[in-house]
């Protein structure tokens, strides 16, 4: 008997492990592709640019080590200083105002009134629009002289150098790109606001709650998660911002005295403008690993507001 169940147990456990190898099988047969492009083109260039980053390396010479050097000169390089510093800006504005305006607006087209439908069309249209173009437009409509400067100077008032003032340069695009990708978060917030139940909005009305306790006791707790994805995906996009900062800064230098100028931008300067990419890569590592530790205590934070979290 004992031999028997010797006998048997390999045979069972041989058959288990090629139950298993045939369930998953396809799954993972189907996802191979997939998982091969994320290693050639995310991990094994990442894993590069880590090695890049202890190097100085013109992409013509050979690179040559140079230890740590380029992530001390992040913390003592007053332009680095100064570009983290116009992210931050960038991040603290961009995000509150876009999570703010896109929920208002949200509420709004969330109403049972005739003729929103064409307005939860052209709402999306910027976000879809290439940044070249956005970029372009509003150059020309914040130009001397451009539409708002001509109503502005219409009105009595002096002309604004709104893209070349480095009171007002990093600001503009700050607003520009709020304007841009107000659609994105409108999107998500209309998807929470329609799940919200009625009857829990009903139930508030009869007990005589105002449409401001609503909105704040029963609506708001409920569109919590869409707000944290909104916030999180806000900020990371925010810190990484380029594309309009490019466009829209005097000459592509990162505008007046560095006054636009963002670390996404820094990088490229450094690694396609003064061909220094040991220096580009340490600054994207140092974004990469601030982005990092913002976002896990951001998640850790989120069971004190976020409702279905406790």
């Amino acid at each position: 008997m004992e031999n028997a169940l010797t006998i048997e147990r390999p045979s069972s456990l041989s058959n288990r492990l090629k139950g298993k190898v045939r369930k998953y099988f396809w799954g993972y047969f189907f996802i191979l592709p997939s998982l091969l492009i994320i290693i050639l083109f995310k991990l094994v260039p990442l894993i590069i640019g880590f090695g890049i980053s202890f190097t100085d390396w013109d992409l013509f010479s050979a690179p040559e080590f140079s230890g740590l050097e380029n992530y001390i000169r992040l913390f003592t390089d007053t332009t680095s200083i100064k570009v983290f510093k116009n992210t931050f800006y960038y991040s603290a504005l961009s995000v509150p105002l876009n999570l703010a305006f896109s929920l208002a607006l949200a509420l709004a087209l969330n109403q049972k009134i005739k003729g929103l439908a064409i307005f939860r069309t052209a709402y999306y249209i910027p976000v879809v629009t290439a940044s070249v173009a956005v970029s372009a437009i509003w150059v020309w409509l914040l130009s001397d002289f451009g539409i708002i400067n001509n109503v502005i100077t219409n009105l009595g008032f002096k002309s604004i150098n709104f893209l070349q003032d480095t009171r007002y340069a990093l600001t503009t695009i700050i607003l520009v790109d709020v304007w841009k990708n107000l659609g994105f978060n409108i999107v998500i917030f209309l998807a929470a606001l329609q799940d919200v139940p009625e009857e829990l909005r009903d139930a508030a009305r009869v007990d005589g709650a105002s449409s401001w306790n609503i909105f704040r006791h029963v609506t708001l707790p409920l569109i919590s998660p869409a707000i944290f994805f909104t916030a999180v995906m806000g900020i990371i996009g925010s810190l990484q911002s380029f594309d309009l900062v490019f466009n829209m800064s005097l000459r592509h230098e990162g505008g007046p005295a560095r006054a636009t100028s963002t670390v996404g931008f820094y990088i490229w300067q450094n690694a396609f403008r003064y061909s220094k990419m040991g220096y580009a890569a340490a600054l994207s590592f140092g974004l990469m690993a601030f982005l990092l530790v913002l976002t896990i205590i951001q998640w850790k934070m989120r069971r004190s507001w976020v409702y279905g979290e406790e």
